[in-house]
């Protein structure tokens, strides 16, 4: 028999199995819960970007309640200063702009091509402060030297032409791909002057049901050929809102006779609300495998106590005390390997479960496990190693000085 093994029975002499048992189990569920929660956390985080558009954040449009008053011109939809200066006081607001409608007349028209038919509609347009835009600088620009006026339209309005106007006429139905590639004419005109000028879609968004053009490209529009008469006031103001979901909020609007779709940022709360389950759950996983971790430690200080007899025969015939505590970090690192390798293939087929859950409800999430788990997983098991080898090493060290 070699001197490894003889020192190995007589480590696990009159040991008790069973804690390293439970220990083991309340780590592989502890782990399993806290790679789960990572690997959903950026899976969600992917799908957000996926399906990110225009508008990522909370913005929501507010405009003034229409009324036959308003119809018949006795009251203004136009939101004075003092208005304006009241919404920005609300603690739910982050930040505030004005949508600046065209005071021009504009009418869109294309001769058609293979992909896009031909047709001609009056129009208009709006633009945000481009603070307000999560849309490439360079696609958002517009000076009086450029080719092309950049225009972000509502999907509803592809869906409206697509699934109503080219149904009942018999015409071509028009992707999001097609019509980004497809350049329109567009004739502005006012005060007795007409401009020709093209157009192209460079983004679409389900957050404001407007026709957007650069801010730079409307105030030179309209000082060019907007009218001079009527109320120069905002008709309607888009906020960025830290606090959607606040009753505070429903409460303005309501008091002031103001209208908003806080339906618009209903997915962002449940994306919020989403992320701080799992935040919850990795709170619960991560005090699992801390609760497992120090169990590991009482058990290997049990495990050491209860050999102390034969450990010290052995440092009495000479042997160096870092030679039983190598087999007893390295039982320990066997129990963490395969603990760890067991969650990962958990997570995996959980991963995959899910994955054909989000599919039917029309999620794609990515394929396999987040490499960031891999790094942040291997990350945690070398520290719950090494965290443990060195408490090891000092309780044998401890005892050989005596």
């Amino acid at each position: 028999m070699s001197s490894k093994n003889l020192i190995q029975q007589l480590i696990w002499k009159n040991q008790k199995k069973g804690v390293l048992l439970f220990a083991s189990i309340g780590m592989f569920i502890g782990m399993f819960i806290l790679f789960i929660s990572i690997q959903l956390y950026f899976d969600i985080i992917n799908i957000s970007k996926s399906d990110k558009e225009i508008f990522n954040k909370d913005y929501i449009v507010i405009n003034k309640k229409i009324s036959i008053l308003n119809t018949v011109k006795f009251l203004s939809t136009g939101f004075s200063q003092n208005e304006i200066d009241s919404i920005k006081k609300q603690d739910f607001v982050e930040k505030i702009g004005i949508i600046t409608p065209n005071k021009f007349k504009v009418g869109a028209y294309t001769d058609g091509t293979k992909d896009f038919p031909e047709f001609y509609a009056e129009m208009f347009f709006e633009s945000v402060p481009d603070e307000f835009m999560d849309i490439n600088a360079d696609e958002w620009h517009w000076d009086k030297n450029s080719a092309y006026i950049p225009i972000v339209i509502p999907r509803d309005y592809l869906k409206l032409y697509n699934f109503g106007f080219a149904q009942s006429q018999n015409l071509p139905q028009i992707s999001e791909e097609i019509a980004s590639k497809a350049m329109a004419d567009f004739m502005i005109e006012g005060r007795g002057k007409k401009i020709k000028m093209k157009g192209k879609i460079v983004g679409f968004t389900d957050r404001i049901n407007s026709i957007l053009v650069p801010q730079s490209f409307m105030e030179w529009a309209n000082e060019t050929l907007g009218r001079k008469t009527g109320s120069n006031k905002p008709s309607r103001i888009i906020i960025v809102s830290n606090d959607p979901a606040s009753p505070r909020l429903a409460q303005f609007l309501k008091d002031n006779n103001y209208e908003a779709n806080l339906q618009q940022t209903k997915g962002s709360r449940l994306n919020t609300l989403l992320q701080i389950l799992l935040s919850i759950v990795l709170l619960i996983g991560t005090i699992i495998v801390l609760l497992a971790f120090i169990i590991f430690v009482v058990s290997f200080k049990l495990m050491i106590s209860k050999a102390h007899n034969s450990i010290e025969k052995l440092l009495i015939i000479g042997y160096h005390y870092t030679t039983p505590a190598k087999i007893y970090i390295s039982i320990y690192g066997i129990l963490i390997t395969i603990i760890y390798a067991l969650s990962i293939a958990a997570v995996y087929i959980s991963k995959e479960v899910l994955a054909n859950l989000f599919t039917k409800i029309g999620f794609a999430m990515s394929e396999g496990l987040s490499f960031n788990l891999i790094i942040i997983s291997i990350a945690i098991g070398l520290i719950l190693f090494i965290s443990n080898s060195i408490s090891i090493i000092f309780q044998f060290r401890k005892l050989a000085s005596k």
